[in-house]
């Protein structure tokens, strides 16, 4: 996805995300590559499917833990040398309090 596109500044950081699917079912376990206000790119070689739905939970550096809803926006299963297999998540909710945090972090 080209940086156009995006409707959210992105910041690089590898933050552990804690994940379950829709169902509610088994504890996923991700590592971010970015993450912006609307969702991130979660790096993985387990890659779930379009629209699937996700609870999450993480903790950006020096913040406080961070819970969100979101779905699989897009998936990348065959990467180029240079990049990652993985997912783009979207945030579909998350609270005022997680999204001011995400914010002040993004900017700092």
């Amino acid at each position: 996805m080209g940086a156009e596109q995006r409707r959210y500044l992105r910041k690089t950081v590898a933050v552990a995300f804690q994940a379950r699917a829709g169902s509610g079912a088994g504890q996923l376990s991700f590592t971010s590559a970015d993450v912006s206000a609307g969702g991130a790119f979660l790096v993985s070689e387990l890659l779930l499917e379009h629209g699937e739905s996700l609870t999450f939970e993480f903790t950006l550096p020096g913040q406080a833990s961070i819970s969100a809803r979101g779905r699989v926006a897009w998936v990348r299963r065959f990467p180029q040398a240079n990049e990652p297999a993985g997912m783009g998540v979207e945030f579909t909710a998350i609270t005022d309090e997680s999204r001011s945090a995400l914010e002040a972090f993004l900017t700092t």
